[in-house]
């Protein structure tokens, strides 16, 4: 009866610690192949944040977006309006000047609603900007500072967007001069 006793007592916790052993190392190897595939977003992400996601000649990218004030642009210097606003950057020359438009929350009149950004909640005016409230290029300086890559606009959003102001708005005949005049000193920066 001892013996019986014994081999049951026995029987019982080594059952039991298997059946405990073997989720517990399923669980464990879950967690093991989850990791290095962690470890590689995280190695993704750190490769787009590095150099601000800047392309190989370190020119900032279509779709980047930009934060400043109204008063920083030339619409707002006049309206005295200073509220802080992103700008999406739709072109930029051998000389980072860049070419932006000012995105916005609020429906309004010249303005287009953007679908696939910031999950709809935003829209675009229908102005392009080359120059900031002093006529200066617009670049990235403490007027304009450059966002996380994670905010950036998608190429297909930045083409409806050049598509859409320089085609298809009010303001298309100013924006296309605007945009003649910012390729002109792309060409000749010396000029």
């Amino acid at each position: 009866k001892m013996f019986g006793r014994k081999k049951k007592r026995g029987a019982k916790p080594a059952a039991s610690k298997k059946a405990k052993t073997t989720p517990a190392t399923k669980k464990t190897a879950k967690k093991t192949e989850a990791t290095p595939t962690e470890t590689t977003q995280q190695k993704n992400q750190n490769k787009q944040t590095q150099g601000k996601g800047r392309t190989a000649s370190g020119k900032v990218p279509q779709g980047r977006t930009l934060s400043t004030y109204d008063n920083y642009l030339p619409g707002g210097k006049e309206t005295g309006s200073q509220k802080e606003r992103p700008v999406v950057v739709i072109e930029a020359n051998t000389e980072n000047d860049l070419a932006v438009v000012p995105l916005s929350t609020r429906k309004g009149s010249n303005r287009t609603h953007l679908k696939n950004y910031q999950q709809g909640q935003s829209y675009f005016k229908h102005y392009v900007e080359i120059e900031d409230d002093e006529g200066n290029p617009i670049r990235v300086n403490q007027k304009f500072r450059e966002n996380s890559p994670t905010m950036d606009v998608s190429g297909e959003d930045v083409e409806f967007i050049k598509d859409k102001v320089f085609n298809h708005s009010r303001p298309m005949q100013a924006n296309q001069k605007k945009i003649e005049k910012f390729r002109k000193n792309k060409k000749n920066p010396r000029d």
